[in-house]
């Protein structure tokens, strides 16, 4: 599935997307417990516009529903992306492990 779902995600023009292997989890559909072969049990996660999330959740039901259980999650308030920022400097880092030894 995962290499459809990429493209599928791919076509809709998704700034991104991460793929996870799922060793085991328990729901609606029942249990599975690992381990099993990569990419058996997957999923994938995507930060997308409404938009663009009903136009890959309506792909994938028209192309993989038969075959995959698809569960999609919507947050109601806007996702910013954070650039993490060091907390301290190198030396910062350095100066405060040293005064602990």
């Amino acid at each position: 599935m995962e290499p459809t779902l990429k493209k599928l995600v791919e076509r809709a023009s998704a700034q991104g997307y991460t793929v996870e292997d799922v060793a085991s989890g328990w729901g609606t559909h029942g249990s599975r417990t690992g381990p099993h072969e990569s990419g058996q049990n997957s999923k994938m996660l995507l930060i997308v516009s409404e938009p663009m999330a009903q136009i890959i959740l309506q792909e994938m039901e028209r192309t993989l529903r038969k075959r995959y259980a698809i569960t999609a999650f919507r947050h109601e308030h806007a996702i910013e992306v954070l650039n993490r920022k060091p907390l301290m400097s190198e030396s910062e880092v350095r100066q405060s492990a040293l005064g602990r030894i």
